[in-house]
């Protein structure tokens, strides 16, 4: 029962935070509150909105009570599964830093409209293909899978169903977010599709 509640409340997060994110949605914001707006005040408002929105839903999966326990970590495990929860945080928290903070959160597009600038508007954007991005096209969807992975000692019928959650969110995420990019940069993404992996290194 509880498994089934995780999937609902995770596809509750997943759609709100893909629909809000498409570009017919952005194009219906641009519609009804104009192209300033949209341009400069609904990256932020739609960044702060989604980690609000994950707090509280993340927060009721939490404290969701497993049903079946599969298997638990032994003592010695435990130490090992700290250690490698460790690299993962910091593989996530690096590849924060292979993109622009201001643009993904939302303050650039801000700060351009009380500075006048159409920076943000007139900015040439290119595909990234800078240190992981040249291995793997989704690196931070990879640190978050790890970092879940291993944030846990004990495995329940409750941890592999928010494990399918977010492993298929992902999937579809980037399925979505690649067909965008397509149609944004053509056959330069196409092309880079073509030299590097999805998600791991040495899978396609």
């Amino acid at each position: 029962m509880n498994s089934s509640l995780c999937f609902f409340l995770w596809t509750i997060f997943g759609l709100q935070h893909s629909i809000l994110a498409r570009p017919f949605f952005k194009k219906k914001v641009k519609t009804i509150l104009g192209e300033k707006f949209q341009l400069h005040f609904y990256p932020f408002i739609y960044f702060i909105s989604q980690c609000i929105i994950f707090v509280l839903i993340y927060d009721l999966i939490r404290n969701l009570k497993p049903s079946i326990i599969f298997f638990s970590a032994p003592p010695e495990g435990e130490f090992i599964l700290y250690f490698l929860n460790r690299i993962a945080n910091i593989f996530l928290i690096i590849t924060v830093f292979h993109f622009d903070i201001g643009l993904f959160t939302g303050i650039t597009q801000m700060f351009d409209f009380f500075s006048n600038s159409d920076e943000t508007k007139n900015k040439e954007q290119i595909i990234n293909t800078n240190f992981l991005y040249k291995y793997i096209r989704h690196p931070m969807y990879l640190g978050i899978v790890l970092v879940y992975i291993t944030s846990s000692t004990i495995y329940s019928d409750l941890f592999f169903a928010n494990l399918f959650s977010i492993i298929f969110y992902i999937d579809i995420g980037s399925y979505f977010e690649e067909k965008t990019l397509v149609r944004k940069f053509g056959k330069s993404y196409n092309y880079y599709k073509t030299q590097t992996k999805k998600f791991l290194p040495l899978i396609r």
